[in-house]
């Protein structure tokens, strides 16, 4: 038969061997190359919609501006211009349709870049060739391919846009293809060779230009891009991981409090049985003891008493972790509880040669909203560290004073002080500073930690001053209610019930 500690075990490297197979697992990695992937084609899908409704701005305009020039006088083919902006936007009623969902052709968005030069070439040569006040559609639509689409669509995009060009270009010349002139200018400027050659040659510089520059910005982009994605890649990686070792934690530290739960429990009953028995024996229940025999039973019971504190500490700090730290409150004096503390640790005070001060209120401070064993306990722990850490003749004052709307109680000594650089753990479970190991060996070090749980659902605050060598000063204050605010909680805590 198993035990349960076998049982917990076993329990627990199971839960590590699954975790260690998740993280391992062989499709991990193929999941995350997936995520990438996806991520980089919602963003290529992106851009293609935005080129659509770019589309439809240029249809939009090129058609203002022409109706507007024709309107002006400028006599060019404007039916040619209105079946070029009606094929581009036939077209792109098609494109954003297809565009609606990340499966579509691979081959449409350079249908259409292929597409628009073709557009924009039927535009220039209706509204006027060489002499068009269109030509910047050109470099326009060289420049969007550069941004919107892959580095290999950009050269070919050139490369077809100046064919269609310089195709336009000699076409009109031989008087192929009409040339429509626009009046304003030399009607024979088209067949000007040196006119034909500046200006096309500057257009095709332009093109190359643009799409040099504009790619060369694409590429730095794609480069950043690129690195954020593995950025990104790593970062999912990592908190894929992490996502489960913290689950793999929060299962350990369950299962290490559930532990000192049950045994502290186990280990609390034997030994106040033990205490019991002790005691009887040093109160000479069961016949007279020598000094010697009576020296051995007070080490024995010290020891046995600091055992069940040791217990008592590990089953509160349980307690709170697993929200079973119970609170009873009551409006009741705080001075009432630092008397009784005081009269419990008088012995010890005295045994030490300890100089000790309780600097009362100079007037009646008023009743408090608390749960006077909790508060007892907080009280105790800082009592008792000052009192443990603090040298034979060395001195521990303890000070209450009202402030407006609140309780301040502090407690100093002239002990061995607080390192600078381990100040900040002071509250931590189960942390001792180094120069109190080196000084006292016994110690949980939970007993701050559980003062200011205490405090926190009090609603109050927990501070400390202190310098190494020359000692510490703790605080902690609680916020003075009002009867009836008092009388409402009691109230709701018998609802509760």
């Amino acid at each position: 038969m198993k035990t349960n500690t076998q049982a917990k075990e076993e329990k627990s490297d199971n839960k590590q061997k699954k975790v260690e197979a998740e993280i391992n697992d062989a499709d991990f990695k193929p999941r995350m190359e997936q995520d990438i992937v996806l991520l980089g084609e919602e963003e290529k899908l992106k851009r293609l919609r935005w080129s659509v409704a770019v589309r439809y701005i240029m249809i939009t305009v090129v058609c203002l501006i022409a109706l507007i020039s024709y309107e002006a006088g400028f006599q060019f083919d404007l039916i040619g211009v209105l079946i070029g902006a009606t094929i581009a936007f036939i077209f792109n009623l098609a494109s954003g349709l297809v565009y609606q969902t990340i499966y579509f052709p691979r081959y449409w968005p350079y249908i259409g870049i292929f597409l628009d030069m073709i557009v924009i070439t039927l535009i220039v040569h209706a509204t006027g060739g060489i002499e068009s006040i269109f030509l910047p559609l050109y470099l326009l639509q060289l420049v969007g391919t550069n941004v919107h689409f892959s580095r290999v669509a950009a050269p070919l995009n050139l490369v077809f846009g100046g064919i269609m060009f310089v195709l336009m270009i000699i076409l009109e010349y031989h008087g192929i293809l009409p040339h429509n002139s626009i009046l304003i200018i030399r009607e024979d400027l088209y067949l000007n060779e040196l006119y034909l050659f500046g200006m096309g040659f500057t257009m095709l510089c332009l093109m190359g230009i643009s799409t040099y520059r504009s790619g060369y910005v694409v590429r730095s982009l794609s480069t950043v891009e690129a690195e954020l994605l593995k950025a990104n890649q790593e970062l999912i990686r990592l908190n894929r991981i992490y996502s489960k070792v913290n689950r793999r934690l929060k299962e350990v530290d369950q299962m290490k409090t559930e532990f000192i739960s049950v045994a502290s429990h186990q280990m609390r009953t034997p030994l106040s049985a033990t205490k019991w028995v002790i005691r009887m024996l040093l109160d000479g229940d069961l016949g007279t003891l020598n000094p010697q025999q009576r020296e051995m039973l007070n080490k024995g019971y010290q020891t046995n008493e600091r055992m069940i504190m040791l217990i008592n500490d590990l089953l509160n700090v349980s307690r709170i972790e697993e929200g079973r730290f119970q609170y009873r409150f009551v409006h009741m004096s705080l001075e009432e509880i630092i008397e009784s503390v005081v009269q419990e640790m008088y012995n010890v005070i005295k045994k030490k040669g300890i100089k000790f001060e309780y600097k009362k209120p100079k007037a009646p401070v008023q009743k408090v909203n608390i749960d006077p064993q909790k508060i007892r306990l907080a009280i105790q722990n800082l009592f008792d560290n000052a009192l443990k850490y603090t040298p034979s003749g060395g001195r521990v004052v303890i000070s209450l004073k009202q402030d407006k709307d609140q309780l301040i109680f502090s407690i100093t000594d002239s002990g061995v002080g607080i390192p600078t650089q381990q100040q900040g753990r002071i509250f931590s479970k189960f942390f001792r500073a180094d120069n109190v190991i080196r000084m006292q060996t016994d110690g949980s070090g939970l007993g701050l930690f559980i003062v200011k749980s205490i405090m926190d659902n009090h609603k109050g605050n927990t501070w400390f001053e202190s310098i190494e060598g020359k000692g510490t000063t703790f605080y902690f204050t609680l916020p003075i209610k009002s009867a009836d605010q008092t009388n409402s909680q009691f109230e709701q805590f018998i609802k509760s019930m």
